[in-house]
């Protein structure tokens, strides 16, 4: 008989976001076959992902993804150009992390779609990459 395996927090989480998103098609396929020519909510608007970070991130995050300075005095805030973070963030990991939250940081999974989320996370990834040097 071998003995029971330890479950780490990487499968609880991965178990957890594969049923987030197997809920999420449930729900979507029966708001799918539940609506009427009266509901269409009309063509597609294409994402911009500029537009959703100043919105929803940058307050903390600040415009240039360092970090907002009066923020950081009172909590933790990643900074999006550092080398390390930059090194080791893909963006299915900051999608989890925009829809899910992490610490402080509030989950937007109930608020943004996830075409805008994979956008969001892409764009903080290229914002990382180019921020301006602070002087």
């Amino acid at each position: 008989m071998k003995p029971a395996r330890a479950v780490t927090a990487i499968e609880v989480a991965g178990a957890k976001a594969r049923w987030l998103v197997c809920a999420a098609g449930l729900i979507g396929a029966t708001v799918v076959s539940c609506t009427t020519p009266g509901d269409d909510p009309g063509p597609a608007l294409p994402v911009d992902p500029a537009a959703l970070y100043a919105q929803m991130c940058a307050r903390c995050h600040g415009v240039d993804g360092r970090g907002d300075p009066e923020m950081k005095k009172t909590m933790a805030v990643r900074d999006f150009s550092d080398p390390e973070f930059q090194a080791r963030a893909n963006s299915e990991e900051l999608a989890r992390t925009i829809m899910a939250g992490k610490a402080q940081m509030p989950a937007f999974g109930g608020l943004l779609s996830a075409p805008k989320i994979q956008s969001l996370s892409g764009y903080v990834r290229r914002l990382g990459r180019t921020a301006p040097k602070a002087p």
